[in-house]
């Protein structure tokens, strides 16, 4: 056994073979192929499943695709042992769900697709406080082909029959990230969004036939809510109790909205409805059920076969923007009745903002892999009618696209309006506090006159209580606090925001005028202490 620094380069990927001796060659070409996902160290390569189903059909005629499941690696290196040739007229798709060295080993050695097609399947997608420890990047445009292969990132909504906390969960097979939506009242959500890849890979056969391999995520069975090395802040992330005996989960809303046109009356009988349990499944149902849809010209070509992936994908990103743009006016509504208290809430639309600018560069790099242009006109007539197709997929991803771009702006304009509203509300306090100090102001502008009188006669022979000039204090003291009144009520009168004398006295207008110059009167700002005499 080697140690780990000692493993040879890419057995992190691949079991010992012609195919992992590939992937050590092109290592320095691509540094990531060198090391596996920090983050994936209990992920899929270590626990080792995988099934592979091969859906199989003659280059001759309308396909009618036969399915074959391998339940095995020895099985699956038998079948292209034994069974098949590189110049075949037949068209398959191997769709393969979970990563397993063996497998890889197995597929890879078999059709010598580049490495990055299985590297970039097993990265993790999730943020890290270490920037960047391995790399999930697009290689430059100009060497991408979507003719010959493509990687895409997407999100699936999941319902789980109990509600859980606002904390990081993972899959525990896949390792990828589930976030569960913050709640919008008081509510506790029950829904998760999931973390998803799928990747595509094709190739022509010299009599006619081709080859095309599919990756995709196995469905989420069990939550991984972190080991005790995985730290959030403050707070050590422990399993919960008992999460597996009782969590279950569902499609959210029983699953995406179909993207074929509806079947005939007289043929729906005779279809399979659709599964909606993961995406291999529901690859094998189109494919199965669905495969008349394309002509035999059509079937000539391996790109075809991507269209039922490509839509599915539209369809989980359709199906999460209906979400997002419903959870926003919610937000919005609460903002309509000057709600600035709940805390929850702000960090509800903090979270919409930010995973709206997640998916927005998910869709970017989406568009860049299959060569659709990110600034397509979606209100363009031509454009409109060329895409009038169900077959069309570009639409669907320009639209996703558009839509949270949207969401997103809208998501910060709400941000900005409860900044707003918290402003208001910390004025608000600000006034109060105000108010209160100006009581206290009051109360001292009594009691100082007193205080001064009486240390003016000092209170002794005569002036002090129960002595017969006592009541000349009284008369001081009340004279002295009318007089400060009066002498505080014409400085708050006369004197502006900026401190200059604007008061002019009656006989000062009856002798030099009938009134101020219009240029001299200065509008004051009102303070609070006389405004109800002024007005």
């Amino acid at each position: 056994m080697f140690k780990d620094e000692e493993k040879p380069i890419g057995s992190w990927l691949c079991a010992d073979g012609d195919y992992r001796r590939y992937i050590e060659a092109l290592s320095g070409s691509n540094p990531g192929l060198k090391k596996a996902d920090p983050n994936n160290k209990n992920g899929p390569l270590v626990n080792g499943k995988a099934l592979v189903v091969l859906l199989d059909a003659p280059a001759t005629t309308q396909p009618g695709f036969t399915t074959r499941e391998f339940k095995s690696e020895k099985e699956l290196k038998k079948h292209f042992q034994h069974e098949v040739t590189h110049n075949h007229n037949h068209r398959r798709i191997y769709i393969m769900e979970g990563l397993a060295p063996d497998y890889i080993a197995t597929i890879g050695g078999h059709f010598f697709m580049e490495p990055t097609f299985f590297q970039r399947q097993e990265r993790t997608c999730v943020w890290s406080n270490d920037f960047t420890p391995v790399s999930d990047a697009l290689p430059q445009p100009s060497l991408l082909d979507p003719e010959r292969s493509f990687h895409l990132q997407y999100c699936e909504l999941r319902q789980f029959n109990k509600a859980l906390e606002n904390r990081y969960y993972f899959c525990e097979r896949t390792r990828r990230h589930v976030g569960m939506t913050a709640s919008r009242q008081k509510e506790e959500s029950t829904i998760g969004i999931l973390r998803r890849k799928v990747s595509w890979w094709s190739r022509k056969t010299e009599n006619g036939g081709w080859d095309v391999v599919i990756l995709c995520d196995p469905q989420l069975l069990h939550l991984s809510p972190g080991s005790k090395e995985e730290v959030r802040g403050d707070t050590t992330l422990r399993p919960t109790e008992n999460v597996r005996e009782t969590l279950k989960n569902l499609p959210f809303q029983e699953g995406y909205v179909d993207f074929i046109p509806p079947v005939p009356h007289d043929q729906i009988s005779g279809k399979t409805p659709h599964p909606h349990k993961s995406m291999l499944r529901d690859l094998l149902h189109y494919y199965q059920q669905h495969s008349d849809l394309f002509t035999q010209q059509d079937w000539a070509s391996p790109e075809v076969s991507a269209v039922f992936l490509k839509k599915i994908v539209a369809a989980h990103y359709l199906q999460l923007v209906d979400y997002i743009k419903a959870m926003l006016p919610s937000l919005e509504l609460r903002l309509t009745t000057a709600w600035v208290e709940e805390k929850d809430q702000w960090k509800s639309l903090q979270t919409i903002s930010r995973r709206c600018g997640n998916y927005r560069d998910d869709i970017e790099d989406t568009l860049l892999s299959l060569g659709y242009p990110l600034d397509a006109q979606l209100n363009s007539a031509p454009q409109m009618r060329a895409a009038s197709s169900w077959k069309v997929c570009e639409k669907d991803f320009q639209y996703a696209y558009f839509r949270l771009k949207i969401l997103k702006e809208r998501a910060d304009n709400l941000m900005q309006a409860m900044t707003g509203l918290a402003s208001i509300a910390g004025n608000r306090q600000n006034l109060e506090e105000a108010k209160r100090v100006k009581r206290l102001n009051l109360l001292a502008l009594l009691f100082i006159p007193l205080a001064y009188t009486s240390s003016l006669f000092s209170m002794q022979d005569g002036y002090a209580p129960n002595q017969p000039a006592f009541w000349v204090y009284w008369v001081s003291a009340i004279g002295v606090v009318a007089f400060t009144a009066f002498i505080t009520w014409v400085l708050d009168s006369a004197l502006d925001d900026e401190a200059q004398w604007t008061w002019r006295p009656l006989w000062y207008l009856k002798f030099w005028g009938q009134g101020m110059p219009k240029h001299g009167r200065v509008k004051r700002k009102e303070t609070g202490l006389y405004d109800h005499i002024r007005r």
